[in-house]
């Protein structure tokens, strides 16, 4: 009888907690709002720059991530300079390889014009004229598509990059240095030259007006 009055008291001691109705005894993880964790490279780079600006020396794991914070913008930079590099070697080539092809192609279109331009006029139009000047149009079309753009026309200023003097000739209707005649037109894929234009060049004409070389030793009259 004893022994059950002092469990009871010992058990009327003990602390007891009140649980609110519908309380759960789980911690409230919505109490606090989560962080958001960050890459550890990236947070050692931004803590060094942070102890670096306050004079505190850094330690070597963040030494280490700095390095290799610099290594993968070396690396990206020398990616993207390759991806260019091998565009504008890939561009190139294929100027090449159509300028190639072309330079095969322009005698025979230059065979075409010839016979076209020796047709007589009574004959200008014949079915088989006819065709020849639609075969030439769309030959020339063709090379529209392309970009390709005839060089040399008469009256042009005379550019040794994209013409080939191979004629002077004295005209006083024309001014000097420019085109006074195409031989053969020339024809150029944006900054690549396929075939230079042969042209004569206009010079200065000859004075009449001039007064005939006296003999050495002569006097004037």
């Amino acid at each position: 009888m004893q022994q059950h009055e002092q469990e009871q008291q010992e058990h009327e001691r003990r602390p007891t907690m009140a649980r609110q109705p519908g309380q759960s005894s789980e911690p409230d993880s919505t109490s606090a709002p989560a962080q958001q964790d960050q890459p550890a490279g990236v947070e050692n780079v931004e803590r060094a720059e942070q102890q670096q600006a306050e004079g505190q020396p850094v330690s070597a794991e963040q030494q280490k991530a700095e390095e290799y914070l610099d290594l993968l913008q070396r690396t990206q930079a020398d990616f993207m300079n390759y991806r260019r590099r091998a565009g504008k070697e890939q561009a190139e080539g294929r100027v090449a390889a159509q300028s190639g092809l072309l330079s095969h192609l322009l005698p025979v279109l230059d065979d075409l014009e010839l016979a076209l331009r020796a047709a007589p006029a009574e004959m200008a139009h014949h079915p088989w004229v006819q065709g020849l000047f639609l075969v030439a149009r769309r030959l020339q079309g063709q090379l529209d598509q392309l970009g390709v753009q005839r060089v040399g026309i008469p009256g042009e200023a005379f550019d040794p990059n994209k013409h080939e003097a191979v004629a002077t000739e004295a005209r006083a209707d024309v001014p000097e240095g420019m085109i006074a005649h195409v031989v053969q037109p020339g024809y150029v894929l944006g900054e690549r030259v396929i075939r230079p234009a042969q042209v004569s060049v206009a010079g200065t004409p000859a004075s009449t007006g001039d007064a005939p070389a006296q003999p050495e030793g002569s006097a004037p009259q």
